[in-house]
Parts: C-alpha cells; sequence; structure tokens
C-alpha cells in the first residue's frame, strides 16, 4: 500500500479558514451544553466488543436492519477506508464516481487498485445514464464508490436509481458502496439507506454532516454479514475498539435526531432559496440546483474559473470557497451554505465582486 497526500483533507485543515467561510461541509458543531441529553452514568469503560450494544441497535433501527449488519466507522471517512481495505487488493479493478470526493479516489489508490471513472455529468443533472454507467464499469470490476447526495453537487439519486446501478453492476461482478453521510437532509419519504435495496449494496454514513456531532466521531458501515464480518476483523487490526464514552453520547443523542435536524432545517431552506436567487442573477454561474442539504457545485463560465475564484476570493476577499480542481471540475467550486444568512449574504456579495473584477 501507499499512501499519498489526500490533498483536498490537508487544505480543509490547514488553509481553507477565512472570515467568511463557505467551504465547510457540515453544520455547526453542538457542544455538550447544546445536547439536549443529560450526561449521568456515562463511563470511560465497558462492553463494547464491536460497538456499544446500544448504539447499535439505535442505528439498526434507524436504518431498518439489524444490529449484526452494523459496523461502527470513526466517521465515514474512516468507513471508506475500511471498504476499500475489505474487497480490494493491488490490482483490482474499481469504479469512482467523477466528480467525487477525493478519498473515495485516495482510499482506492492506496490499496493499488486500478482505477476507472463513472462520469456524473453536469448536463445531466449528476444523474444517473444507467446504459453510460454500465460502459464505465469494465467486467471482473470488485468494487464501485459513490455518494449519495452527491459531494460535491449536492443531488440525489432515488432508491429505485440505485437498485438499478446496483443491479448493472452485480453483472459485472461488484458491491456498490454508497456513502451516504448527507442522505438525512432529505425528508423522511426519501432519506431511506439504499442498504438492502440490493444484496451487492453497502453504505456508511455517520452523524457529523446533518447533524453538528462531528466531535463524537460516531459513523457506520451497514453491509451483509458475510462482508460485515470480514470488516470487523480489519477492525480488529486497526483501532480494536472505539471511544467508549461516545458512543453512550452517541446512543442517547439517537432519539433526538429528527430535533436536532428539524432546527436547522428553515435555516437551510432559506439560504437556499438565498444562492438560487443568487445564481440566477449572475450570467458568469449555472448549477444544477440540490433538493436538500448544504453543498452546491456552481459553475464558472468566463475568464476566472473554478480554481481561480477561490483564489481571488481568498487573497482578496478573505472569503473561502473549495476549488472544483480538488474534485476534477476546475470550472466548478463547491458552496457550503449551511452557514447564518448574514455569513451567506457577505460571501455572496463578494463572489460576485470577484467576478466582475475579472470580466
Amino acid at each position: 500500500m501507499e499512501f499519498r497526500s489526500v490533498e483536498y483533507m490537508e487544505w480543509a485543515k490547514l488553509r481553507s479558514a477565512a472570515a467568511v467561510n463557505l467551504s465547510q461541509s457540515g453544520v455547526t458543531g453542538l457542544s455538550l451544553k447544546d445536547l439536549p441529553i443529560g450526561l449521568d452514568g456515562c463511563d470511560i469503560n465497558g462492553d463494547h466488543p464491536y460497538g456499544y450494544p446500544p448504539l447499535l441497535e439505535a442505528i439498526a433501527s434507524r436504518s431498518g436492519t439489524v444490529p449484526d449488519a452494523v459496523v461502527p466507522s470513526l466517521g465515514a471517512s474512516e468507513a471508506v477506508f475500511l471498504a476499500c481495505a475489505a474487497l480490494l487488493e493491488n490490482g483490482d479493478r474499481v469504479v469512482v464516481e467523477k466528480p467525487g470526493d477525493e478519498p473515495l479516489l485516495s482510499c482506492a489508490r492506496a490499496m493499488g487498485a486500478e482505477i476507472h471513472r463513472w462520469e456524473r455529468r453536469f448536463e445531466n443533472g449528476y444523474g444517473l445514464d444507467l446504459r453510460d454507467f454500465e460502459a464505465s464499469v469494465p467486467d471482473g470490476t470488485k468494487l464501485v464508490l459513490m455518494t449519495n447526495l452527491h459531494n460535491p453537487s449536492g443531488t440525489f439519486l432515488p432508491r429505485d436509481h440505485i437498485r438499478a446501478l446496483a443491479e448493472g453492476a452485480r453483472r459485472k461482478g461488484a458491491m456498490v458502496f454508497v456513502d451516504e453521510i448527507y442522505l438525512d437532509y432529505m425528508d423522511a419519504a426519501h432519506s431511506r439507506t439504499s442498504f438492502g435495496a440490493a444484496d451487492n449494496i453497502f453504505t456508511a454514513s455517520s452523524l457529523t454532516k446533518v447533524y453538528g456531532l462531528s466531535g463524537l466521531r460516531c459513523g457506520w458501515i451497514l453491509a451483509p454479514a458475510p462482508l460485515a464480518r470480514k470488516l470487523r476483523r480489519l477492525v480488529d487490526h486497526l483501532f480494536v475498539v472505539h471511544v467508549f464514552i461516545a458512543e453512550q453520547i452517541a446512543a442517547r443523542l439517537f432519539p433526538h435526531l429528527d430535533a436536532i435536524r428539524g432546527r436547522n432545517r428553515a435555516l437551510f431552506e432559506a439560504n437556499r432559496r438565498m444562492v438560487r436567487d443568487f445564481v440566477a442573477s449572475e450570467s458568469r454561474l449555472s448549477w444544477v440546483e440540490p433538493p436538500a442539504g448544504i453543498l452546491a457545485f456552481p459553475r464558472v463560465e468566463g475568464p476566472l474559473d473554478g480554481n481561480g475564484l477561490a483564489d481571488v476570493l481568498m487573497r482578496k476577499y478573505d472569503t473561502s470557497i473549495v476549488p472544483g480542481g480538488f474534485f476534477e471540475a476546475p470550472r466548478h467550486f463547491r458552496l457550503g451554505f449551511g452557514v447564518p444568512p448574514d455569513v451567506l449574504a457577505k460571501g455572496l456579495a463578494n463572489i460576485h465582486a470577484a467576478l466582475a473584477a475579472h470580466i
């Protein structure tokens, strides 16, 4: 295995901070005093060999499955690593969506995989063209890696589309891994996990992006029994057990997740309307409007591309967006609008000014 730099992660950790930060991909983090639970009885040691049983039960119940299908992970990022390490060996074929989150590529690359790409096209709303997808998956592919909601565009694939995709992947011999870390931004009618839609699908999610609980590092994989056993063997090699007190807090929060999410829903909707009006007013921008969530991936027309716009905004306006180059789409930029409305308004004004200065 070879572990190269994950350039986006390094940038996000070390170089994305700005007075006006529209690069963030999750909601503002909650503190202990914000939590709607008590911590009496929480301890630092206890019985949690492959996860704290009440947490496994809570995840399984919310996902419509059984605790044996749940494999805890330290956030969804580690889940991506576990998925690749469990299924890929040197030279195995893997298909990764494009544009896509860099860790999907970096984890597959670290395992020595032969990487192929499935283009999710702007002109097609980043949706599924099944014939195009199947043409992108060579025979003997081991694994397909994708996100839903799509990162970076925030667009949504319905469960039946993912089932059709998985059936096409099965004909080529592949499992399908779906990172669903943003899926809970959708309403209840559309936020059902795709795990169980086909027997070659497994999924990951966490409490980090939608609920502001990143510090708990509560993530998980939902997997068929044989794969779940293999993933647990990897856990024994990597971290043995999770942080017990964080698992207890997460388990106590599950009954409150809908209320936590609901508190921010009006903000997200108002901010998306603000972004919609802004893009409509900017002749140099176009986008595929996401149905929910806090991410968008506008395309820039003109002398500046998304990378150049991000550079100008940081240097001259102390404003941060994510350069599209991190997603192999340099004409685009990723916009995170899960911020207070006044911050978003200031950021959009700065984007307008930067574009106007480079006509």
